[in-house]
């Protein structure tokens, strides 16, 4: 049995992402993110130069970084969720 993790980090987001989108070619997941920072960007007024995924400058402010990383974390589980409902109706 798994062990349930208190916080999910920023790297284990990244990884969790990664493994949403391991069925897809690299082209396609790298569309699929820019469409989840284009949310997430939208969604919250960020510009992007203060998105912390695509601005290494600001990857030291760690709360930030977090929150960020978990709003883009939820938008990767409904979009991958979004598109299996779609492939269900289609089938």
């Amino acid at each position: 049995m798994l062990k349930k993790e208190k916080q999910i980090t920023t790297s284990k987001a990244s990884r969790v992402i990664n493994v949403i989108f391991s069925r897809l070619e690299p082209k396609e997941k790298q569309r699929v993110l820019k469409i989840i920072d284009h949310f997430v960007m939208s969604d919250l007024g960020i510009p992007k130069e203060n998105i912390p995924w695509l601005n290494p400058a600001k990857k030291n402010i760690k709360d930030y970084v977090h929150v960020l990383d978990l709003m883009r974390l939820g938008y990767a589980k409904l979009i991958n969720q979004a598109e299996k409902d779609f492939i269900k109706k289609i089938h």
